[in-house]
């Protein structure tokens, strides 16, 4: 049997933006304008915002590979 890991797709507001290069503020302000949905794309759980993949490659272009 495959198991997912029900984190799979998802990244923090931190990696997703040192990933496509931006500073979180652009995050956090494109859920205040609702070009992210919080419970749809996004998620804020404490602090700590999480991201989904998909919302990241819809909104900001396909993932970039890590860098080192």
């Amino acid at each position: 049997m495959n198991k997912t890991n029900p984190f799979d797709g998802l990244m923090s507001f931190k990696e997703a933006t040192d990933l496509w290069g931006l500073h979180e503020s652009t995050l956090r302000k494109a859920v205040s304008y609702g070009k992210l949905q919080e419970n749809i794309d996004v998620k804020k759980f404490g602090k700590q915002w999480i991201i989904t993949i998909e919302a990241m490659e819809r909104e900001y272009g396909p993932m970039p590979k890590k860098r080192d």
